[in-house]
């Protein structure tokens, strides 16, 4: 067994469920014997959920600033290309911390029965908006009725928020068409064309179309309905068996976090991210930056990656009339809130 107790048929049983396909090498690291612990501390892995982009910089600083390794952990970064890879990782043990959409783990978790376990929501606003040509705007999901939409992936996050929101506004989520047009200002290109209606994006998207002269209009998802966004997540073993180090890597992230809220310490962060991704400059490593810093204190800086219980309810609450999961998942054994005050301790 691996640190997350899961047997070479539940972890495939899981996949299987989840329409992912998991490697052989995460099946070996699923079921080997590594007691996941080296010289330089505690050792633990942790996915991002959609490459080395700017907003995974927390998890990129808390490495490189040293704050994982004097916490007496030794975790690794490292990336996937996008949310089922990094839930594959999690459910085969192969990697043991990621961070990607709340709904879609609450879906992954009522539907699947996956042990995943939220610890903290580093991203206090979602990033993502409707957005469409100015033109000719969509100023609610219920514009849409009739007409095409342009989403990252199918069947992922954003077109999950699609039927919650058509689901929320009275309208038969059918009735709107999904098109994949990826997350970038390539979208844009397919409403010109007059494929979609609007896109899903985010501000980044929004603004280097705006510099480039084509002029959006957008509105977030969270000004129309709030839900739960990134959130870090582990699973069920690791905290059951391995609660310290669970809290030495929230320690480790909340300091980050703090590291990065800071704009006096932006050169040395953009410095860190272009470690890993050295594709980005360093002028709109610090655009991204700008654009990310305000989603992560919305809330203010006492609320820096707090939980919210009560969004997941009412989550959960939307996602059954939306039909997106069957059943009920116990929220009392996925979300702890009280989880990042005892890392916080450590600081």
């Amino acid at each position: 067994m691996n640190q997350n107790g899961l047997s070479r048929r539940s972890v495939l049983s899981w996949a299987a469920g989840l329409g992912i396909a998991v490697p052989a090498a995460s099946l070996l690291s699923a079921c080997g014997g590594d007691d996941g612990s080296g010289g330089s501390g505690v050792r633990r892995t942790y996915q991002t959920a959609l490459g080395y982009n700017v907003g995974n910089c927390p998890e990129m600083v808390a490495r490189e600033a040293g704050f994982f390794k004097d916490l007496g952990v030794d975790c690794e970064v490292i990336s996937s290309t996008g949310t089922p890879q990094a839930m594959s990782g999690l459910i085969a043990g192969s990697t043991a911390y990621t961070r990607f959409q709340s709904i879609s783990a609450l879906i992954t978790i009522a539907n699947e029965d996956a042990p995943f376990v939220a610890i903290g929501m580093p991203v206090q606003r979602t990033a993502f908006e409707l957005q469409s040509m100015a033109e000719s705007p969509v100023k609610e999901i219920g514009d849409l009725e009739g007409k095409a939409v342009g989403v990252v992936s199918a069947g992922g996050t954003t077109d999950q928020l699609i039927d919650l929101m058509a689901v929320q506004a009275g309208v038969d989520p059918k009735s709107i068409e999904r098109k994949v047009t990826g997350l970038g200002t390539s979208a844009y290109q397919f409403a010109e064309k007059g494929d979609v209606a609007a896109w899903v994006g985010s501000a980044a998207e929004r603004e280097a179309l705006e510099e480039a002269g084509s002029s959006v209009h957008a509105w977030n998802f969270d000004d129309v309905m709030p839900v739960p966004a990134d959130t870090y997540l582990t699973s069920r073993e690791e905290l059951e068996k391995h609660r310290d180090v669970v809290v030495k890597v929230l320690a480790g992230f909340h300091q980050a976090l703090e590291y990065v809220c800071d704009e006096s310490n932006d050169k040395q962060t953009i410095e860190w991210v272009r470690k890993y991704n050295r594709e980005i400059t360093p002028e709109d490593a610090q655009v991204q930056l700008d654009l990310v810093r305000p989603l992560y204190l919305a809330r203010g800086e006492d609320q820096l990656m707090q939980l919210h219980p009560q969004e997941w309810e009412q989550m959960q609450t939307a996602l059954l009339g939306a039909k997106l999961i069957t059943k009920e998942a116990d929220l009392s054994q996925v979300v702890y809130p009280d989880l990042l005050a005892e890392a916080k301790a450590l600081l």
